[in-house]
């Protein structure tokens, strides 16, 4: 797009206002994180503790796991549907089909890190690490590091 007006003249250059509104977005999530973070009730996590709803949660995941990677392909007529499909899911159905596994898989990575790491860090720490995150992601990007 020209940047000349309609005299012909050479006229200011646009606003950025998408950098504007990803700072002004990334400062209030920022600052929500921390004043979340600062609201939580300050309960220290406990290592040794196996009563939480947390952990309970993490072992039925795990569970349904272990029951879903263990289950063997017994039948002829099932083990050539999987071959024929993986043969026909070669088209713009697979790639969706690849990108939907795989942002399943990096979310089930997620889940199963966080619950681990829930043993060892408290929510209240992640929300100002969060918040301190969202901060230095809003500052760089006011000053065009991004």
């Amino acid at each position: 797009m020209s940047n000349l007006t309609f005299e012909g003249k050479m006229s200011n250059p646009p606003l950025p206002i998408g950098e504007y509104a990803a700072v002004t977005l990334l400062l209030f999530f920022g600052l929500k994180s921390i004043k979340d973070a600062w609201d939580l009730p300050s309960n220290d996590v406990e290592s040794g503790d196996k009563s939480s709803p947390e952990l309970d949660e993490y072992t039925e995941a795990e569970e349904l796991v272990k029951q879903k990677a263990s289950r063997q392909l017994t039948n002829p007529l099932e083990i050539i549907w999987k071959s024929f499909s993986l043969v026909f899911v070669a088209s713009p159905w697979g790639v969706a089909g690849g990108a939907i596994a795989g942002h399943a898989l990096a979310t089930f990575i997620a889940v199963l890190g966080g619950a681990f790491l829930a043993k060892y860090i408290s929510e209240k720490l992640v929300g100002y690490i969060g918040g301190a995150l969202f901060l230095v992601f809003a500052v760089a990007t006011f000053f065009g590091v991004f």
